[in-house]
């Protein structure tokens, strides 16, 4: 098969390997769409950047099932299916606890083993997740990052009516604009330092939009609040934007950090008083699995998808080949080029 393999850092090439073959309780899966996800950036471009060489990346794909193991049941060839790529360490106290996402020593699909930038790659069985008949390959694509936003809300403890901020208007952003709908959020305030990252969250659902590049962000959402917003789902992974969700939310707020910095936060002593006085609850949101796997937050995106209220194509900013994928990876970590979901059709419906 036809494989785009990280054989070094920045280096990927494409190559004829073999078919992976599968065990009684593994699956083959033909792979359909692949999307790049951010953490594949520092993965693929990083000196040690992976967890080792060569690899095939991709953890967020769709495809069909080619072959199943002797031990595989009720699952016939050709479903459409997408994956749950997290494998948790079965010996990990959290795994125990049905704590899948906070397992220890886990491996991930396409980032400690070969994923889905190849024609075909083998999954075990309780990771591949059938996806309904209304739902096409490629939005089945979009089903990992946006349970990643799913999950996030659900952290939140956002109730019906409460107003949301997003901080950061990527694709993990883009997906919590539309789950904060969904959760029953009255005002969505997306914000960004890019005008059409936020003209995109207006349209999957943003009330008002603030270009935080323009603008003074503590003092616009005081204006349209008075007080400040119930929730912010930080998604930015920035420092800058982590302690502005301190200072956004309203007394008793809610602030769940999804992105990551990868750098020291700091915080002044202003913004560690918010935290006291205004008695604000502050989350960790990491992956998106719960027993039973891979949990609620999958079987509520799939839900939601199948519904046309999370939505996926409209994020999409590109498609490309396997051919294509080392040059992107290259043009995407050095910012030369302008996008957003940038999705690898292997086998194109």
């Amino acid at each position: 098969m036809k494989a785009a393999v990280l054989v070094a850092p920045g280096v990927i090439e494409v190559q004829e390997i073999d078919i992976p073959e599968i065990t009684a309780d593994e699956v083959l899966i033909k792979v359909s769409y692949t999307g790049i996800c951010g953490s594949d950036l520092p993965r693929t471009q990083n000196e040690n950047g992976a967890r080792k060489y060569p690899l095939v990346i991709g953890h967020e794909f769709s495809g069909t099932v080619a072959k199943v193991g002797e031990n595989v049941k009720n699952l016939p060839l050709n479903t459409p299916v997408c994956v749950a790529p997290l494998i948790p360490d079965p010996e990990s106290i959290y795994t125990k606890e049905g704590l899948y996402g906070l397992s220890d020593n886990y491996n991930i699909i396409g980032t400690g083993s070969n994923g889905g930038m190849a024609e075909y790659v083998k999954v075990p069985i309780e990771h591949v997740v059938p996806i309904p008949n209304s739902l096409s390959l490629l939005d089945a694509a979009g089903v990992e990052p946006a349970a990643i936003s799913f999950h996030a809300l659900r952290k939140s403890n956002i109730q019906a009516g409460d107003k949301v901020a997003v901080l950061g208007c990527g694709p993990i952003g883009q997906f919590a604009v539309q789950c904060a709908k969904i959760f029953g959020a009255s005002e969505i305030i997306a914000v960004d330092i890019f005008q059409d990252k936020l003209n995109l969250a207006k349209e999957l659902g943003a009330t008002s939009t603030i270009n935080s590049k323009e603008n003074n962000l503590i003092d616009e959402i005081m204006k349209q609040t008075g007080i400040g917003v119930d929730v912010v789902i930080e998604t930015a992974g920035s420092v800058i934007t982590q302690e502005q969700a301190l200072n956004i939310a309203r007394k008793n707020g809610s602030i769940v950090f999804v992105g990551i910095s990868h750098q020291d936060l700091h915080l002044k002593a202003s913004s560690v008083e918010k935290i006291l006085r205004g008695e604000l609850t502050v989350n960790g949101a990491w992956n998106s699995y719960t027993a039973p796997y891979p949990g609620r937050d999958w079987e509520g995106t799939l839900a939601f998808m199948d519904k046309k209220e999370i939505v996926f194509q409209p994020m999409i900013s590109h498609h490309i080949s396997l051919e294509e994928l080392g040059d992107y990876l290259t043009k995407m970590h050095n910012k030369t080029i302008e996008f957003n979901k940038v999705i690898v059709d292997v086998n194109p419906e």
